[in-house]
């Protein structure tokens, strides 16, 4: 379980609770290995972690205090006026909303490869049909072909690009949106 740096004591009040001498500039004696070093232990209150230079133990406030007073994590807590609480449970809501998103991402991976599977299977018969109606200008097969290959691309060229070119959940959503609508 992270705990924010914020919520935590600093090491001046976390070094009073364990009775040890106050950190100087950031450094201290390291009661976890009882160093004679004032300057073994490094400690950041910007980030409030720890590392020891000679046991190499390393952690945050919580960690520290776990292994200097021999304490599981909700002793931890308990040393320092807090209540180890079991996490909330998480809103029905937003997991369904997380699970839609998950879906329309799904959904913009799927549909995006079969249009540009069928975009190139478009330019393929274009190709096919214009050779031969150059060999032909009155080949039936050849306008047939050419007016599956004009079918309907513009709406999916259009589609194809609204979903190549998503990079937010909004945007994907939109997009997801439109295909509906449209077809």
């Amino acid at each position: 379980m992270v705990m924010e740096n914020r919520l935590l004591p600093s090491w001046g009040s976390v070094f009073h609770l364990i009775g040890e001498p106050q950190p100087r500039r950031g450094r201290a004696r390291c009661p976890i290995h009882n160093g004679d070093s004032p300057t073994s232990l490094s400690l950041s209150e910007e980030k409030g972690v720890y590392h020891c230079h000679v046991c190499h133990s390393a952690g945050d406030k919580l960690d520290f205090i776990q292994r200097v007073m021999h304490t599981s994590f909700a002793g931890a807590l308990s040393m320092l006026g807090m209540k180890a609480e079991k996490p909330p449970k998480p809103d029905p809501a937003i997991l369904r909303q997380r699970e839609a998103m998950r879906k329309v991402r799904a959904w913009c991976r799927k549909t995006g490869k079969q249009l540009r599977d069928e975009y190139r299977n478009r330019q393929r018969i274009e190709v096919y049909a214009k050779q031969k109606l150059a060999a032909d200008p009155e080949s039936v097969l050849g306008w047939e072909l050419l007016r599956i290959a004009y079918e309907g691309e513009a709406k999916n060229e259009f589609l194809l690009d609204e979903i190549t070119l998503c990079r937010t959940d909004d945007e994907r959503l939109h997009a997801w949106r439109t295909y509906h609508d449209e077809f």
